[in-house]
């Protein structure tokens, strides 16, 4: 599905995920899952008792809370432009951390995505903030982000 400018159109998070997942099937990033399972599972992971799906531009955030809400593991699925995409990510980091999240996991397979966590991570309000990134043996990323309080 095509980037669309949130800022002109804003989607559906249907079409968000069903387009974002479909991207990521033609870029081999899903592997041999077919794409209707891949909507189903994302569907399903959505429901989940301590998830919570968030829509901010075209841009589409799941995120598992702990049970005390001071961590969370989270994905993106992405269709807008690349800078609303980094202005979205930056509402829903701050989001994340007013709310009192202090700790953020996310495991990305694309590597423009470590371009958009670097970009955050240099801002300066985000100075304060700690962040690693490893690479995993399957070749997939995972991005630890420390959300200092009170800086």
């Amino acid at each position: 599905m095509p980037i669309t400018n949130s800022k002109e159109k804003k989607l559906p998070i249907s079409d968000i995920i069903a387009g974002a997942l479909a991207d990521a099937k033609k870029a081999n990033l899903l592997g041999d899952m077919p794409l209707q399972a891949a909507i189903l599972g994302v569907v399903s992971e959505g429901s989940l008792p301590n998830a919570t799906v968030e829509q901010i531009g075209n841009t589409v955030f799941i995120t598992h809370y702990s049970e005390d809400k001071l961590e969370v593991a989270m994905r993106a699925m992405n269709l807008d432009t690349a800078r609303n995409y980094l202005d979205n990510s930056i509402a829903y980091v701050t989001r994340l951390a007013e709310s009192g999240v202090a700790r953020m996991t996310s495991d990305f397979n694309d590597k423009r995505i470590l371009q958009l966590f670097k970009s955050i991570a240099n801002r300066p309000e985000f100075s304060h903030w700690g962040m690693k990134v490893y690479k995993k043996p399957d070749g997939s990323m995972r991005a630890y982000v420390v959300m200092q309080q009170g800086q």
